[in-house]
């Protein structure tokens, strides 16, 4: 869980990346990028969600993401509970545009404190609090969460989750957010099947200059969760302390190419590498006793358009889609006598 927690931060730069190439050459584009922790049917698993936009994009007012059929959707956290961290940067549009990185907790609170907040108005399955702090100023972001069991959403979401957010108009130094990821806790259960899931989020862009939302500019962005994820891993031994690391990422049973394999010795990063066009992997270390490697690998990437589940009926259509798995193995190399 700790590791999965420090990629939450570290992931921003990737999908940062991902961000300012292909996708964003469209007018006001941000990506939804969905992250699993573990992808085994059934299975409790913690989530990671990301909204990545670019610096030239018009400000986002509002995200609506809606989470597939066959997710549980435990919303019982107690209020005060923590159930997880976020990372973001912001865009300092009276500051230069300047560029900062802040961090806060995800912390659960009462749904009838925001009963009349104008972002979602009414009572909520649960709502969650982002706590960050902005040019030395505490902002809160509530995100509003509701099982969906009735109407249109219900033929594909089996929850929604709702967020607005403010700037530069009105925000800390003119604060507006370029990415923004968190992950959630204790909330998410797999769904009983391996099929890949497609998550759906909508985006409202403020007005160009005005702190009015424009709901004519809002686009829809899909992003995929593999139903299967394997990361295997192997140790050999060789002559004088030599031994390799190798393995192989399937992504739905099909070997994946290009993803970047990290390996760990304890919590720190020794080497890294990259999957060849059969999915495998070989790292070449030199031991000097009994040692136990992690292997990881964090993937955030582009789908070329069009989007692979059907668009929801949005303004301007479903404009990004992305990939994204996580996976984890170990193992214990021994040195040859």
């Amino acid at each position: 869980m700790k590791r999965f927690i420090r990629l939450a931060i570290a992931a921003g730069a990737v999908v940062s990346a991902l961000a300012f190439s292909g996708s964003a050459l469209a007018a006001y584009a941000p990506s939804l990028s969905v992250t699993s922790q573990r992808n085994a049917p059934g299975r409790p698993t913690a989530i990671l969600l990301g909204h990545v936009q670019t610096r030239d994009d018009d400000a986002t007012a509002k995200d609506t993401i809606y989470v597939p059929l066959g997710y549980g959707v435990n919303l019982s956290q107690a209020a005060g509970t923590k159930i997880g961290d976020v990372s973001a940067r912001l865009i300092l549009r009276g500051g230069g545009n300047a560029e900062v990185d802040v961090e806060g907790q995800v912390i659960a609170d009462n749904p009838a404190l925001y009963q009349a907040n104008q972002c979602a108005p009414g009572l909520h399955g649960a709502v969650w609090r982002l706590n960050i702090t902005v040019a030395g100023t505490p902002l809160t972001v509530p995100i509003y969460v509701d099982a969906v069991t009735a109407g249109p959403e219900a033929t594909f979401a089996s929850a929604k989750i709702q967020l607005c957010l403010a700037g530069p108009i009105g925000t800390p130094a003119g604060a507006q957010l370029l990415f923004a990821f968190f992950d959630v806790n204790g909330v998410f259960t797999n769904p009983s099947n391996t099929q890949d899931r497609v998550w759906h989020a909508t985006f409202t862009p403020y007005v160009a200059g005005s702190p009015q939302p424009n709901p004519g500019g809002t686009t829809e962005g899909q992003a995929v969760v593999p139903g299967r994820v394997s990361l295997s891993v192997k140790s050999k031994s060789l002559k004088k302390g030599r031994v390799t690391i190798s393995g192989k990422l399937l992504i739905g049973g099909r070997p994946y190419r290009g993803a970047v394999i990290e390996l760990y010795v304890g919590n720190r990063k020794v080497a890294e590498t990259r999957t060849n066009a059969s999915g495998s992997y070989t790292f070449r270390r030199k031991i000097k006793k009994k040692t136990r490697f992690g292997v990881q690998v964090l993937e955030l990437a582009d789908l070329t358009l069009p989007c692979p589940a059907p668009p929801l009926p949005v303004p301007q259509g479903c404009r990004t889609a992305t990939l994204s798995f996580f996976a984890f193995n170990v193992v214990t190399a021994r040195r040859r006598r």
